[in-house]
């Protein structure tokens, strides 16, 4: 059942208690006055079922102090015992003396709740735009950015990753199903679960050899439990069965046989464990007919959509970038960039997987400021977010995508030589008002095409022009013709004129270069969130935790923003927007 937070003021709380404790201009009667009426938490009654029953504490109190929790980077314990003694705490919330008690299971149970909900992130964009309509900003220029959020988990090998992988398994397996534990642990080819437990193989010749033997250790324990009415149904189970297909393949001695490929460089395991124990049926002569012992092949790279980095976070991925490598969540950011702005604020935040792509993300996040009543004219980003096609898509939704386009070299000096090598932007084109459909007009030494249809298969155009003229034009080495025997052939569309044009531009361009600066404000907005409100460091393990922790981590920043902006009106009043 859901229970309302009483609007009614005690007797007992600091303003009346203890009046003047607190500086007139301290954050907390901001927060209490400005803020505090701001949370909707009817967005989150459906979290409290009739059946739950009413939370006994309120649920402003709780969002609020996972608010203080993201500011002030603390951890649930330290949110406990902070909230009995601090006065601005108390203050803010409008609690009671001697009131002030959470248990920090309690707030992680909300927690948890607020993780399997989309609550939080529209608790965001009310905020967001109170705040943008009460301080008087301009939405019209925004700068997006990205940071890599770094899982809490370590970076393992393939050879940690089988041992975790099996660790995990069998700590469920013992707790719960003793005696099956019992029997198959002295099968294995090493005690998983004994004190002293590395992940790694100091001797790397050595690692080759312990590779082969947990390998045949997944693949025994896979065959023993695979059809368990319940075992079957663990989640550490499924990941030990998701992480053999991906990472192993399991050949029969007649498909090797067959196959002529017996002795190859492949890294083979046979398995010689009872058969009983592992499900399969052993030869007993050389006539036997039945199924052949199976042999392991470790693949050279994994398989699968999403591959595994760790059991215990099975949404982290792996990924690189230059010298960094990461097993984690990519979190992107937007905010406002307005110069006229007396306070910027986040408009947007999003975590992805470490190897979703800046350029896949930018139009999501277009879309989604549609959607919330925040969407810019005019948006900057580097070059991983901007391309051909997302300066399109981007004008497609009255948004200015701003920046320089990726895939290009960003030397000005070499854009500047008189022997740089052409594109498409070299070429005199002409783009129709209505259809939007590109047609090329002439090359850059004046050549007109012969004709220039449009694929069926690819929708791009091929604009043939005369071999005989480009055989003979100086600029055929600089060209991006192709030249043929009877024809000469450029394959363009749209979106590649688009980014070629866009690179001109900014090459050439140094109004324009100073114009997209504002972007390189971005990169504090991410420092600020990575470094200021746990925004780097994920604390959970999965993807909804992290997407959580890194909504709070926005909602914090744009509250502080917005009491500093409060608390500096108050000092000075030629500062309130008009």
């Amino acid at each position: 059942m859901y229970k309302p937070t009483s609007p009614q003021l005690t007797l007992t709380e600091p303003a009346f208690q203890m009046p003047g404790i607190l500086p007139k201009d301290d954050w907390s009667f901001i927060y209490k006055e400005k803020i505090w009426p701001l949370i909707d938490e009817n967005r989150f009654k459906h979290l409290y079922s009739g059946e739950a029953g009413a939370p006994n504490i309120s649920i402003k109190l709780k969002l609020s102090l996972l608010i203080f929790m993201a500011l002030e980077q603390l951890n649930w314990r330290q949110v406990e015992f902070m909230f009995m003694r601090r006065i601005d705490w108390i203050n803010a919330t409008y609690s009671e003396f001697g009131q002030t008690f959470i248990d920090h299971t309690t707030l992680f149970k909300f927690y948890q709740r607020l993780a399997d909900d989309d609550s939080t992130y529209q608790l965001f964009v009310d905020l967001t735009n109170n705040f943008i309509e009460i301080c008087g900003v301009s939405k019209k220029k925004q700068r997006v950015d990205s940071f890599f959020m770094l899982g809490w988990l370590a970076t393992l090998s393939r050879y940690g990753l089988f041992k975790e992988t099996i660790r995990s398994f069998l700590q469920s397996l013992r707790k719960h199903k003793l005696g099956l534990y019992a029997e198959v642990k002295d099968k294995l080819s090493l005690d998983y679960l004994q004190d002293s437990f590395d992940l790694t193989e100091k001797d790397k010749d050595k690692a080759r050899g312990r590779i082969k033997e947990t390998a045949k250790d997944l693949y025994l324990l896979k065959t023993s439990f695979e059809h368990h009415h319940q075992i079957g149904h663990y989640q550490t189970f499924k990941t030990l069965v998701q992480v053999f297909e991906q990472q192993c393949a399991v050949q029969s001695e007649d498909d090797l046989s067959s196959s002529g490929d017996v002795e190859s460089d492949k890294e083979l395991i046979e398995i010689k464990q009872n058969a009983d124990t592992v499900g399969l049926k052993e030869k007993t002569s050389p006539d036997d007919t039945t199924p052949a012992e199976p042999e392991i092949e470790i693949r050279e790279k994994p398989v699968g959509d999403k591959i595994i980095s760790s059991p215990h976070n099975t949404d982290a991925e792996y990924t690189r970038k230059r010298a960094q490598t990461v097993v984690g969540h990519k979190g992107f950011l937007t905010e406002t960039c307005d110069p006229e702005n007396k306070v910027q604020f986040i408009t947007d935040v999003n975590p992805e997987a470490a190897t979703h792509a800046d350029a896949a993300e930018i139009s999501l996040s277009e879309q989604r400021l549609e959607d919330n009543n925040l969407k810019p004219e005019e948006l900057h980003g580097d070059a991983g977010f901007v391309n051909g096609q997302s300066i399109l898509d981007a004008a497609g939704r009255g948004i200015k995508l701003a920046g320089p386009s990726s895939g290009r070299s960003q030397s000005i000096e070499g854009f500047a030589d008189a022997d740089r090598p052409l594109d498409i932007a070299d070429f005199k084109v002409q783009i129709d008002d209505e259809t939007k459909e590109l047609s090329v007009l002439s090359c850059p030494e004046a050549q007109v095409p012969i004709d220039q249809p449009r694929s069926e298969k690819t929708g791009k155009l091929l604009v043939h022009f005369n071999s005989d003229v480009c055989r003979a034009c100086g600029s055929r080495e600089r060209c991006p013709v192709k030249i043929g025997v009877k024809i000469s052939t450029v394959t363009v569309d749209e979106a590649q004129h688009a980014g070629a044009a866009r690179h001109h531009q900014y090459m050439g361009d140094p109004e324009y270069r100073r114009k997209c600066a504002v972007r390189a404000g971005a990169e504090s907005l991410v420092n600020e969130i990575a470094n200021g409100h746990n925004g780097r460091q994920s604390r959970h393990r999965n993807e909804k935790g992290s997407r959580l922790q890194l909504l709070m981590a926005g909602i914090s920043c744009n509250v502080k923003r917005f009491i500093r902006f409060t608390q500096n009106c108050a000092r000075n009043p030629a500062n309130v927007p008009g």
